[in-house]
């Protein structure tokens, strides 16, 4: 890391991410309190290994690689204990993880590039919807039309986006 201003970058990403971290260390462990500690482990790791990452790559794949490799090091540690998983299930569990992840991710960059397709005026109302929590009733308020108007709307929306994300994974 060069300066504040690319430290200030990094902690922002991995604020940003901490309850993705978090939900994949837990699922994996299975163990709120063992989760919290490797959790803790991977944000050091992460951070002792700040001037590694490429910015030119995403932040979340980057820093699930490392919160795999703690969560192996946290098995193999506790082998003494008494119910430990065989590494190779670990890995098979972790591997099953990345790819609900990997298609996740996928999903949310099909999404991204179908919601690029709407006008502003239909971004504005997802994001008064989504983004902002606002009923129908408020959205309806709020832009003057009527509380029929904005469900019909929402309802053609929703089914663009989904046909737009099924024909993006048809490619």
């Amino acid at each position: 890391m060069d300066g504040s201003s690319d430290d200030e970058n990094f902690v922002a990403m991995l604020t940003l991410h901490q309850s993705r971290l978090r939900g994949y260390i837990l699922a994996s462990l299975g163990d709120y309190t063992n989760s919290h500690d490797v959790l803790q482990r991977t944000n050091l790791t992460i951070w002792k290994k700040a001037a590694e990452y490429n910015r030119d790559l995403p932040f979340l794949p980057w820093a699930m690689g490392i919160a795999r490799y703690e969560i192996l090091a946290f098995l193999r540690d506790r082998g003494r204990e008494r119910i430990v998983f065989h590494s190779d299930v670990v890995e098979m569990m972790i591997a099953t993880e990345d790819s609900t992840f990997d298609d996740w991710h996928g999903s949310q960059r099909e999404l991204h590039e179908c919601l690029q397709n709407l006008s502003e005026k239909n971004k504005r109302l997802l994001t008064m919807r989504y983004a902002q929590g606002n009923s129908i009733s408020k959205i309806s308020e709020s832009t003057g039309r009527s509380l029929d108007a904005i469900k019909s709307l929402m309802l053609r929306l929703r089914r663009s986006l989904r046909d737009c994300i099924e024909k993006k994974r048809q490619q």
